[in-house]
């Protein structure tokens, strides 16, 4: 009698158990979907706000652990600086970056920055800052919020995006135009201001190197083969 009454008990429990499993499962989606705060919201556009915020932290915080000094130590020391940061496009290479400096006599140089050390500092003309100043446009200039709709709620899920393998390069600034950040990837499209930007700093590193040449058909693999850290005897 003793053993009937337990196997009863293990049954009811594990009825009760699917049972609980069942209504997991079949509980409406509604209650798992994300909730979209509505279009022009005061909720939409802080989202918005604190996605660029997060960004920012998070390219500037790629510079610092590339080896280079955070912006705001810059602004304290009263320093102009230009930099760029690259990564290869299997995050495979060590690639450095590289900071241009214009002083307060008008000198302009240039160091290339990696995790373990610093180049020493290869003196560029004026022109070299003047140029970068008049490509970066609105590069650093922070992107106007623009209401969307959000996804209706019986929206097909797009398909996921094909895999991109490319160069991706991050930017700060710290001059008298203010603190700014950015990015520009190559998978994101190759017409875009930032590009131009970004061959132009890659450049002006080569063109410290007599025996490096600059490559225009590829210029971050041109860069990165100058600068890359040499494999030891």
């Amino acid at each position: 009698m003793h053993k009937r009454s337990h196997s009863r008990q293990l049954r009811e429990d594990s009825l009760m158990m699917s049972a609980a499993l069942l209504v997991l499962l079949t509980a409406p989606a509604a209650a798992q979907s994300v909730q979209f705060p509505p279009k022009g919201s005061a909720q939409q556009r802080a989202d918005y706000e604190r996605g660029q915020s997060n960004q920012i932290a998070f390219e500037q915080k790629l510079f610092v652990a590339g080896g280079f000094e955070p912006l705001e130590a810059v602004d304290t020391s009263q320093r102009s600086v230009k930099r760029a940061l690259f990564e290869a496009p299997y995050i495979m290479l060590p690639v450095p970056g590289v900071e241009i400096e214009r002083a307060a006599n008008g000198s302009v140089t240039l160091t290339v920055v990696d995790r373990a050390s610093s180049s020493a500092p290869a003196t560029l003309s004026s022109a070299a800052w003047d140029r970068l100043t008049s490509l970066q446009g609105a590069l650093f200039r922070q992107k106007p919020y623009v209401p969307w709709d959000p996804p209706a709620v019986d929206e097909a899920e797009s398909e996921p995006p094909p895999i991109c393998h490319g160069w991706i390069v991050r930017f700060g600034t710290m001059d008298d135009t203010g603190k700014g950040s950015g990015s520009w990837a190559q998978c994101g499209g190759k017409d875009q201001p930032e590009l131009a930007y970004a061959v132009e700093m890659a450049k002006l590193a080569v063109s410290t190197r007599p025996t490096c040449k600059f490559d225009d058909r590829n210029p971050f693999g041109s860069f990165s083969a100058c600068f890359a850290p040499q494999p030891g005897p």
